[in-house]
């Protein structure tokens, strides 16, 4: 007859392979194919649903089945160590996703010719919790409009200043902004009429974001700011492909070059 303490056992291994499957299922069925980092949550819903299933079997065929068998038994204790080892590991990766680093997959063309189109990025989301963002670095942020989606752009302007769009150029408080990390012929217009003027001062928390492809960018020349509470993190690493791999330059730049 099983002892108190085997019955808990069996217990424990019960509960620890419903919230593996219960969990992994959930995950499944709500991923969708814009979620960002969605081959990521993808492995982890996959792991944690093959891991319950197969604890819910060896459960099930060792109580109801075989329940003197000590090969059952000891096949039951061997799934729940691995299954502890692989959730730690699981856990921790979800914490790390969630406060320290996230995947992200340029789609598009509007940060050329510094970031294209599937590239792939590792996002710091450590950094801003402890200094504002500065002008001059690449964020990815929750798009205003519809927060459901993730949009890569360039930090302009910051809360408090008046940006103002003229003649191709930009301004900040009345001073020319040098922007030395895009191509020197670069014109910056306002979107629905390059003749037009854009004038604008941020309220506090605000930021003006633009695309370094100045032609092809929907940013806040035609949607307006971004709040610093959309704000997921700024581009740290390139991770693919390959050939550019490397940590991620952002030219925190104050170089204002005055009236002209």
């Amino acid at each position: 007859m099983p002892t108190i303490e085997e019955n808990n056992d069996e217990m424990r291994y019960l509960i620890i392979a419903l919230i593996n499957s219960i969990y992994g299922i959930l995950l499944l069925v709500t991923l969708r194919s814009d979620t960002t980092g969605f081959y990521l949550v993808l492995f982890i819903a996959s792991v944690l649903t093959i891991l319950g299933l197969v604890g819910l079997s060896l459960w099930f065929w060792k109580t109801f089945v075989t329940s003197k068998s000590s090969d059952q038994s000891t096949a039951l204790k061997n799934w729940y160590q691995l299954a502890k080892g692989i959730d730690i590991l699981l856990i921790l990766g979800l914490f790390f996703r969630s406060f320290v680093l996230q995947p992200f997959l340029v789609e598009g063309s509007s940060m050329e010719p510094n970031y294209h189109n599937q590239e792939f990025l590792l996002v710091d989301r450590a950094s801003y919790k402890f200094k504002q963002p500065q002008r001059g670095e690449v964020i990815i942020f929750q798009f205003p409009k519809n927060i459901d989606e993730d949009y890569i752009k360039r930090i302009v302007g910051l809360p408090g200043e008046n940006i103002k769009i003229e003649n191709g150029q930009i301004f900040i408080n009345g001073l020319l902004l040098n922007e030395n990390y895009l191509p020197s012929n670069t014109q910056t217009d306002v979107r629905a009429n390059p003749e037009d003027t854009l004038n604008i001062t941020l309220n506090p928390g605000e930021y003006f974001v633009l695309g370094d492809n100045r032609d092809n960018s929907s940013d806040s020349r035609e949607w307006g700011t971004v709040p610093e509470k959309n704000i997921i993190g700024r581009a740290w690493l390139i991770a693919y492909p390959f050939e550019n791999f490397g940590k991620v330059k952002n030219p925190v730049t104050n170089s204002l070059l005055g009236n002209i």
